[in-house]
């Protein structure tokens, strides 16, 4: 009997003991406390900081395409910059986020959100491929997979990359429904999936464009695969439609990251850089020229200094138009409408069918590029320097034009001159007193020294199919820069 009692009360103890294990998680987690991030908190974080990351108006690029310059610390005008001063942390930041929420939207069932995070993802990698060429992508988000951790990551060429950006892209396309909203946790076009159902198909026109040089024929059907399917591939098609994302000027957290104090503007050590305000004058474009740049303050002139040029006192030089790009609303261009003109002209140039002419896609982007900033075309098209039959070189007007319409996006005018080699001066002449003369002018961003410490098999696999590279920025271009 008392055999029975003890075994009858050891199995009751048992019980109590499993029973409290298994409930005891559930019972010491509080009902009030996130256990994870959702996946759309972690799209808004990566839309804010995405459109930070790659749309900056004052960083080297922006530098290195002509746009603005230094006045003073021209160390990098020059070309100073080196691994020691880039990093992959993107990687860890929106990257990381943007697929933990993919994951998350895809178990969810909510395909727009896929399909906005996807779109991120693919706009964030080109940036990246473009700046350095090869880079980790197909196993770079791996670190904490559950089933295949890689802290190693292997580094993709990046034609493999484009081809899967393309792929990504389509693929967000066909996912998208425009009679949903994926409401306020997008903050770039407010949950309007019409929005980025356009940016997505004129982003893709971006990536067919870039490798048009060095892979014609994907290029070419891409393109007209597009443009023959409007209601399958609808683009940016106004001004209207632009992927803009537009701030609140009156909230400190989403004010334009453009802002400069009024107060403050003596002060700024980024000018205009004297090629640009050359460029509109010479071309008649002062209205442009307003927007662009504001008068000396000491001469009421536009001014602009040479990249390189130390020394000058920025009162007596123009700086960066406040009002358009530096008041606490100016928007971040994403993709404008002008852009995509600009690349059916290019594409209607190479014979390419696009329903329109390259002369009707030039100047209808030039217009779109005015009409931007409210401003009166009146006959700036005829003017010599302009003028698609006045015998300029055609393809030289578009690449120049597209340039100047493209201010102060500093990623995609100094990837455009990379490729297209336009305006000339910008692709070929090196800065006043460059750290490397006669290597000309930089082609790419310098890998992260920390890499060849980090990741060496991959790194020095990446340099060894990338022959070429100097003094890890010059010589060798990345892999669309054929030009």
């Amino acid at each position: 009997m008392n055999i029975h009692i003890k075994l009858l009360s050891a199995i009751i103890l048992s019980s109590l003991t499993y029973g409290c294990t298994e409930d005891f998680e559930e019972m010491n987690t509080s009902p009030n406390d996130l256990t994870s991030v959702p996946y759309k908190t972690l799209i808004t974080d990566a839309e804010i900081s995405i459109v930070k990351a790659y749309n900056p108006i004052l960083n080297f690029e922006v530098s290195w395409a002509r746009y603005n310059v230094r006045d003073v610390y021209v160390q990098n005008d020059r070309y100073e910059q080196t691994g020691a001063g880039t990093n992959f942390n993107v990687y860890s930041g929106h990257l990381k986020n943007l697929q933990v929420a993919l994951n998350l939207a895809q178990e969810a069932g909510d395909d727009n959100a896929v399909a906005v995070a996807q779109v991120l993802k693919a706009y964030a990698f080109q940036n990246m491929t473009d700046w350095y060429g090869d880079i980790p992508y197909s196993e770079a988000l791996m670190a904490d997979d559950s089933e295949s951790p890689n802290i190693y990551p292997k580094y993709d060429s990046q034609q493999s990359i484009y081809m899967d950006i393309i792929a990504q892209l389509k693929a967000s396309n066909a996912m998208i429904d425009t009679s949903e909203s994926m409401g306020t946790a997008d903050v770039i076009f407010d949950g309007d999936m019409t929005m980025w159902k356009k940016f997505t198909n004129s982003l893709l026109l971006r990536v067919y464009m870039r490798m048009s040089l060095i892979d014609p024929s994907t290029a070419k059907s891409g393109i007209e695969e597009i443009m023959a399917n409007p209601s399958t591939y609808p683009i940016i098609d106004s001004n209207d439609s632009a992927a803009f994302k537009y701030w609140l000027p009156e909230d400190a957290t989403y004010r334009s990251p453009y802002y400069m104090d009024p107060t403050q503007a003596a002060k700024q050590e980024n000018v205009t850089s004297a090629y640009m305000v050359d460029f509109l004058k010479t071309r008649n474009d002062l209205g442009r020229l307003a927007v662009y740049a504001e008068p000396a303050a000491t001469s009421g002139e536009y001014i602009g200094l040479p990249l390189g040029t130390l020394g000058q006192n920025t009162p007596d030089l123009s700086i960066m138009g406040v009002e358009e790009f530096r008041s606490a609303d100016s928007p971040t261009r994403i993709m404008r409408y002008s852009e995509v003109l600009f690349i059916l002209a290019e594409a209607a140039l190479n014979g390419w069918n696009v329903g329109m002419t390259a002369e009707e896609a030039y100047e209808a982007a030039i217009t779109a590029s005015f009409e931007e900033y409210g401003l009166d075309l009146g006959s700036y098209l005829s003017e010599p320097l302009v003028d698609f039959n006045g015998g300029v070189d055609q393809r030289e007007l578009i690449g120049e034009q597209k340039w100047c319409a493209l201010y102060p996006d500093g990623n995609q005018g100094w990837a455009e001159v990379r490729r297209t080699g336009y305006p000339v001066y910008v692709a070929t002449t090196e800065p006043v007193e460059t750290l490397y003369p006669g290597n000309g002018t930089i082609v790419r961003k310098p890998y992260p020294h920390s890499e060849a410490i980090s990741n060496p098999d991959g790194f020095n696999a990446a340099i060894s199919a990338q022959p070429g590279i100097i003094d890890e920025k010059f010589g060798a271009g990345v892999w669309w820069d054929v030009d």
